[in-house]
């Protein structure tokens, strides 16, 4: 017999400076970590630990879209699940560049 579940993607916070990692939690629809989901964007991918967390970093500004899913087990099948997150500029590359040798 299978049973479906919904996966649920959360991350600390949706909008975070260039180069600064976020934690991606995976649980399923009953509140449960997942181990081993594989967290995806187009060019970076992390798996959960056994508490169901991983860590990208993206050094790049623009929007992400984070997919997790998992395998399905003998039991159990899981529907995957996306979300979008910011990346923004950090404060360094915001900041006014000074020309070497002026005040």
């Amino acid at each position: 017999m299978h049973v479906s579940r919904q996966l649920r993607l959360e991350v600390e916070r949706r909008e975070l400076a260039a180069g600064t990692p976020i934690t991606i939690r995976v649980r399923d629809s009953q509140g449960r970590p997942i181990e081993n989901a594989l967290v995806d964007t187009e060019t970076k991918s992390a798996r959960t630990d056994s508490r169901g967390l991983c860590q990208l970093r993206f050094d790049s500004p623009g929007f992400w879209k984070l997919t997790a899913a998992k395998a399905p087990t003998d039991r159990v099948a899981y529907n995957p699940v996306s979300t979008l997150v910011r990346v923004v500029p950090n404060e360094a590359s915001l900041r006014p560049r000074r020309r070497i040798g002026t005040r």
